[in-house]
C-alpha cells in the first residue's frame, strides 16, 4: 500500500504542477512503453454526453453496486479526495490476495498536459475505449500497478488506478484491468 500511496502522490504532484495549455495541433500517436503505436485519439473535444458533474459529490458513485462485485473480494468503497479531486478507494479484503481500486473525478485540469506529463513512463498507451480517449499509463513496466485516465472533456477526466495484489497478477493484469474498470464508467458518465 505504501507503494500505491507514493506512486499516487508522485503522479499527484506531477498532476497538480501542470500548466494549462490552449490551442495547438495534435501530434502524431506516440509510441507506448511496449514498442507498440497506439491509436491517434482525437483530444481538445468533449466526448458527447459525458458528465463527471454528479460524481464530484459522490465519487464512490463512479461504479454501480454490481459493477462494484465485478473488482472482486474489496470493501466498501471510502470517499475521500486527493490532488486529483474527489476519490473512492475499494481496498481489497486482503492486500496480498485482492486487488486495490480508486478512482478520482478531476475537474479543470487540462488533459493534454497530464498526457504529456507521462508519455516517458515505461507503459504508455493512448487508445479509445467506445469512442471515448483513453491514456494508460505506470512509471514502471505494468506488472503490479496502472493507471487509466478517461477524458472527459478537455479539462474534466476520471482516472482509476489499481494496486495489484500478488495473488491476482497472473489473471488481473494491471492495465488491461484498469481499462475494463474505466469502460464501465465510460457507461455511467453517459447515463
Amino acid at each position: 500500500m505504501t507503494a500505491l500511496l507514493t506512486a499516487v502522490l508522485a503522479f499527484g504532484a506531477l498532476a497538480g504542477c501542470t500548466s494549462t495549455q490552449t490551442g495547438g495541433n495534435p501530434t502524431p500517436a506516440p509510441t507506448n512503453g511496449t514498442g507498440q503505436t497506439s491509436s491517434d485519439p482525437t483530444s481538445g473535444e468533449s466526448p458527447s454526453g459525458l458528465s463527471i458533474a454528479k460524481y464530484l459529490s459522490k465519487p464512490c458513485d463512479t461504479l454501480k453496486p454490481d459493477q462494484v462485485t465485478t473488482l472482486g473480494s474489496v470493501r466498501a468503497g471510502v470517499a475521500g479526495t486527493n490532488v486529483l479531486g474527489p476519490e473512492c478507494t475499494w481496498r481489497g479484503q486482503d492486500p496480498i490476495k485482492n486487488s486495490t481500486y480508486e478512482v478520482s473525478v478531476t475537474e479543470n485540469k487540462d488533459f493534454d498536459s497530464r498526457v504529456e506529463g507521462v508519455k516517458t513512463n515505461g507503459v504508455f498507451i493512448d487508445k479509445k475505449i467506445d469512442d471515448v480517449r483513453v491514456v494508460s499509463t505506470d512509471g514502471t513496466d505494468g506488472g503490479m500497478y496502472c493507471l487509466t485516465m478517461i477524458q472527459v472533456s478537455k479539462t474534466d477526466s476520471v482516472t482509476v488506478q489499481i494496486a495489484g495484489a500478488t495473488d491476482e497478477r497472473a489473471t488481473k493484469k494491471p492495465c488491461p484491468e484498469t481499462e475494463r474498470v474505466a469502460q464501465l464508467i465510460i457507461t455511467n458518465l453517459r447515463g
